[in-house]
C-alpha cells in the first residue's frame, strides 16, 4: 500500500493537489531566466545561474540578498511575451506535478512599465490564466499584491483595480518585507 494516515488504507498520492500563493517571479523556471537574460544581454550572478537553491540568513541581510536575487530575475521579465511566457510555464509545471489548482501572486507594478500601466499588467495575466487554464485543465486563481515598500496608495490603487477583476482575481495581498515599509 501506497503512503497513507495509520489505519486509513488511502493513497495520498491521488489526493487533489492546490498550489498556493507561488510568486509570479519566483515560479520561473531556471532555463527560461537563462534564456530570457541571455536574449536581452544580461549578465547574471552566480547565485541565479548555479542551479542550486538559493541559501539566505532569516535576518534583514539574508532579506536584502534574497530581495536583491529577486529583482535580478524580476528585470527579464520586461514585455507582455515574457509575462505570458511565465505564466504559461507556472501552470504547465503544475499540471506536470498533478496540481489542479494554482493560485499566482502578481505585483503589476514590476511589469506595468512595459506593458503600458498596472491594468494592462493585470489583464494580460488574467488573459494567460484563462488560456493556460482551458489548455492545461488547471484552474487558476490570481492574487494581485501590492509591495510593503511603496506607499500606501499605491496599495489602494491595486486594490481598487483588483476589485473591479473581482471573480477572475480571487484576493489582494502584500509583498516584500514584513518589516519594511508603511504599506
Amino acid at each position: 500500500m501506497s503512503p497513507s494516515p495509520a489505519g486509513s488504507g488511502r493513497d495520498l498520492r491521488t489526493l487533489p493537489k492546490a498550489h498556493l500563493h507561488l510568486h509570479f517571479t519566483g515560479s520561473m523556471r531556471p532555463t527560461t531566466l537563462w534564456e530570457l537574460a541571455a536574449e536581452r544581454g544580461m549578465r547574471l550572478p552566480r547565485s541565479l545561474t548555479d542551479d542550486v537553491a538559493l541559501q539566505v540568513e532569516p535576518d534583514r541581510r539574508g532579506w536584502f540578498r534574497f530581495q536583491r536575487q529577486y529583482d535580478t530575475a524580476r528585470a527579464v521579465v520586461d514585455s507582455e511575451s515574457a509575462m505570458r511566457r511565465l505564466l504559461h510555464e507556472a501552470v504547465e509545471d503544475d499540471a506536470a506535478e498533478g496540481s489542479g489548482r494554482l493560485e499566482l501572486q502578481v505585483d503589476p507594478t514590476s511589469y506595468a512599465p512595459f506593458v503600458g500601466g498596472i491594468t494592462p499588467a493585470v489583464e494580460i495575466v488574467l488573459d494567460q490564466a484563462e488560456r493556460s487554464e482551458a489548455e492545461t485543465g488547471v484552474s487558476v486563481g490570481i492574487v494581485v499584491a501590492a509591495s510593503r515598500t511603496r506607499h500606501p496608495l499605491d496599495a489602494r490603487a491595486l486594490a481598487r483595480l483588483a476589485a473591479r477583476s473581482a471573480g477572475r482575481v480571487i484576493g489582494f495581498g502584500l509583498s516584500n518585507d514584513e518589516r519594511r515599509g508603511d504599506t
